[in-house]
């Protein structure tokens, strides 16, 4: 079988300045071929051309409701941290002080044992203040008993802010004017230990049941 002529239009596009003859097909004598006049190609269309945009209609502008304002929350100004977070009131002029997480402290006046140890010298702890003792600052107590004028200031716990505390003694009983102080172990060491319960129970005698 002949192989497949390619179509004439491409042939007249590729030789464009030639003159073509087209061959019979028929075996035999070849007949003489006729003069075929070269065409000018016409001009090769684009591949996949841009379609013109056509704009679109202009849409009828709905419009635009305002939007809700959000709320908007002013920065809190920060001051310096206290030198002392003071809770309740000292009914008798009994304050008792810390240095303890401030979850810790919140909880303190519904302590079962600190309850227990001030019901022993007629004292609840709705009658005392509490004092949480910032870290940021070595206190005196000498001016914490002046300034608030204290009859009785137990500090409790080891390491405390306090100025002068290497010179305090533990369960030793200290007066500064009226005022008298004692410096003790942190509530979860005395209520641990029978000894250091006992040591409370002295010093607290002194403070509270014996006005010498």
């Amino acid at each position: 079988m002949a192989p497949e002529q390619p179509p004439l239009s491409f042939l007249q596009q590729l030789f464009e300045q030639d003159t073509l003859y087209v061959l019979p097909e028929e075996q035999g004598t070849p007949a003489a071929p006729a003069p075929v006049p070269a065409v000018a190609a016409a001009p090769v269309a684009e591949v996949n051309p841009t379609p013109p945009v056509t704009p679109a209609p202009a849409e009828a502008k709905t419009p635009r409701l305002p939007e809700f304002p959000e709320k908007v929350v002013a920065p809190v100004a920060k001051g310096p941290a206290p030198e002392i977070t003071w809770w309740g009131e000292a009914v008798k002029g009994t304050y008792l002080l810390f240095e303890v997480p401030e979850p810790v402290f919140q909880q303190l006046p519904q302590h079962a044992f600190l309850q227990k140890v001030l019901a022993a010298v007629g004292l609840s702890t709705s009658q005392v203040k509490f004092g949480n003792l910032s870290r940021q600052v070595e206190h005196d107590v000498k001016q914490i008993a002046a300034t608030q004028r204290a009859s009785a200031i137990l500090l409790f716990g080891q390491g405390l802010p306090v100025a002068n505390l290497s010179r305090m003694e533990f369960y030793r009983m200290y007066r500064s004017g009226e005022s008298r102080f004692v410096l003790v172990d942190s509530l979860e060491d005395i209520e641990k230990s029978v000894e250091l319960k006992k040591k409370l129970w002295d010093v607290l005698q002194k403070i509270f049941l014996q006005q010498n």
